[in-house]
């Protein structure tokens, strides 16, 4: 494989963090940056906001986290920002995604040239660094793609998930950092507890916690229409998401 970004001077590692590494950290506004577009929560309550990946999360994870690796791949590469993040910072990256959507977004908008391919079948490098967030199962779809997404069930999501998390895991060298964002959600009265599952899936592949951030969206979030049935049937509205850090013990 030699779809690597090369790394040259002006992409050397910074000598500093630009964002502060704290537990939790509050995300600035996407808007018309996001791929998406604006989203007005006022009047829909899509978590379409969810797509582009924080700037702040993707910088933290290539200066602080990943900052020794030599080789960090991305199984659900998505729109680019994670890869424009390690490109900043001059770090070796391999990412795939199923959607040619979003491998013509991270090139076009960042010059990332992810791979078009499957995960679960991918051959998967030898790396000692992963940074990731997988699908909110069908939160989004992905027209044609038959991708997570097209699972019928949470169950086999789950199932399909971690089989993506096990072939990956296979190729980590001992010492190797995984960075995975992930969140909850509600969806007609059932609570989808995607990160608590990736963490099932971290212990059983041998995984240790290394570390965890609050990836706040709080002060963007507009929640007003959610308040009333959140009021009604007693939960709170999900306004963060969680960055895990995982690390394979030597």
């Amino acid at each position: 494989m030699t779809d690597l970004f090369e790394i040259k001077q002006s992409d050397k590692p910074k000598d500093h963090l630009e964002i502060l590494p704290v537990s939790v950290m509050e995300i600035g506004p996407m808007g018309k940056h996001g791929v998406r577009g604006e989203t007005d929560h006022n009047k829909q309550s899509s978590r379409s906001g969810y797509s582009p990946f924080p700037y702040e999360i993707a910088e933290t994870c290539a200066a602080l986290f990943l900052r020794d690796c030599q080789m960090t791949v991305d199984p659900f590469a998505g729109w680019g920002e994670r890869g424009d993040a390690m490109k900043r910072h001059g770090r070796a990256y391999m990412g795939f995604d199923l959607s040619p959507e979003a491998i013509a977004n991270a090139f076009k908008k960042y010059s990332v040239q992810n791979i078009l391919g499957d995960s679960r079948t991918v051959e998967v490098p030898v790396h000692d660094g992963l940074l990731t967030c997988p699908p909110y199962w069908n939160l989004e779809t992905y027209a044609g793609e038959k991708g997570l997404d097209q699972c019928k069930a949470w169950s086999g999501f789950l199932a399909e998930y971690e089989h993506v998390l096990t072939r990956f895991a296979a190729k980590a060298k001992k010492g190797a950092t995984y960075c995975i964002m992930t969140g909850d959600w509600r969806e007609k009265n059932v609570y989808y507890d995607l990160t608590f599952q990736t963490e099932l899936i971290m212990n059983k592949l041998g995984f240790i916690p290394f570390d965890k951030v609050v990836v706040s969206r709080l002060g963007i979030s507009k929640v007003k229409i959610m308040l009333p049935q959140a009021k009604r049937l007693g939960y709170t509205v999900k306004v963060h998401e969680m960055l895990s850090v995982y690390k394979l013990p030597e």
